[in-house]
């Protein structure tokens, strides 16, 4: 697809079509950040900007980012010139991966293993701190950033494992509000 069938979801990003992944990441975090629920920059105008209008927008912002994604793995670019590794899934490790019925952190260090991928070549390809992942895998939620920067960190790194991004993040921030609440409780 040309550039120009982009532009509209360059314009949801807030961003001109000549932008690189790594703007395109930013925007994206940022605006769906300042559209969530617990926005401290949008509370002063809640009344304004109604919860559906600020879904609709997060919306769009997921579905901008979804497709520019898309555009920029299609387009063989990545602004540092890295390519994400083609990984050859053995069997094996396909039949172990269609056994599982929820994503943690030790099965994405697991996963990670098995592919012999280290972290370091993820978060240099993601520019994403490696501590971040390596929280991640250890689930040290307290460690970890806001879970609106979270949930983008976890797709990533699902994509980077070639693995579904939204079922790995919707599984893994399940987790986390679970521990976070239970963290709350107890204090």
């Amino acid at each position: 697809m040309p550039i120009e069938d982009y532009k509209k979801y360059f314009e949801a990003l807030e961003l001109s079509p000549d932008s690189q992944l790594s703007e395109v990441r930013n925007s994206y975090l940022h605006l769906k950040s300042l559209y969530s629920n617990d926005s401290i920059v949008t509370s002063a105008i809640a009344y304004e900007l109604s919860e559906e209008k600020r879904h609709d927008i997060v919306e769009q912002v997921e579905e901008a980012y979804t497709k520019l994604i898309d555009f920029f793995e299609n387009k063989g670019s990545d602004p540092a010139g890295s390519k994400k590794p083609s990984f050859v899934v053995g069997e094996e490790l396909k039949q172990y991966m269609s056994g599982m019925t929820s994503f943690s952190g030790e099965l994405l260090r697991e996963i990670r293993e098995k592919l012999g991928v280290n972290l370091k070549d993820v978060a240099v390809f993601t520019k994403i701190r490696k501590q971040y992942f390596e929280d991640i895998e250890r689930e040290k939620f307290s460690s970890l950033p806001a879970e609106v920067y979270l949930k983008g960190y976890i797709m990533e790194y699902a994509r980077y494992l070639s693995l579904d991004p939204e079922k790995v993040a919707n599984d893994y921030i399940g987790r986390y509000r679970s521990a976070m609440k239970d963290k709350g409780k107890q204090d």
